[in-house]
């Protein structure tokens, strides 16, 4: 994954780079929403575990040895997944404050249809009512234009 330092500004990222950032929010949703059906998963696969009981006395081992240490398994894992949640989230509320901050609106809706809705430049260009061409260059200047603010992305955007 593309990684991105605290400095996310026109004097050191060219807009290629802001663009591969900025389209990370998408991405992030979609990792998140992976990472919560995990949990998901793991919750009932536990559930799915059953205890027989009987009145007659058996042989071998415990139900109880087993879930103990399947509920050990999933809670560790959803502390990791947690935690990773907790990581993009934040990553990902960074790439909509910088574009948020963008000052003018023209450029900061288009920002927000591209990067944050996942919209194509035709569909912008059709909603905005501007050309395909005038699009591209009001989309060319907002990546110029776009800063951030100091604190707003966190040391690394990467794993």
């Amino acid at each position: 994954m593309a990684m991105f330092s605290t400095a996310f500004t026109a004097t050191t990222m060219t807009n290629k780079d802001k663009i591969k950032g900025l389209k990370r929010y998408i991405n992030l949703d979609r990792e998140i929403d992976r990472k919560l059906e995990e949990i998901a998963r793991l919750r009932a696969k536990l559930t799915r575990i059953t205890q027989v009981l009987t009145a007659e006395p058996q042989g071998g081992g415990s139900i109880y040895g087993k879930t103990e240490e399947i509920i050990a398994k999933i809670v560790d894992l959803e502390k990791e997944i947690d935690a990773d949640v907790d990581r993009l989230v934040a990553i990902r509320d960074g790439i909509k404050t910088m574009i948020e901050a963008v000052e003018d609106d023209r450029e900061r809706l288009l920002l927000q249809y591209r990067y944050l809705d996942g919209k194509t430049f035709e569909w912008i260009a059709a909603e905005m009512n501007y050309s395909w061409r005038q699009i591209h260059r009001l989309h060319s200047q907002a990546l110029t234009n776009l800063r951030n603010p100091p604190g707003i992305l966190p040391i690394s955007m990467g794993r």
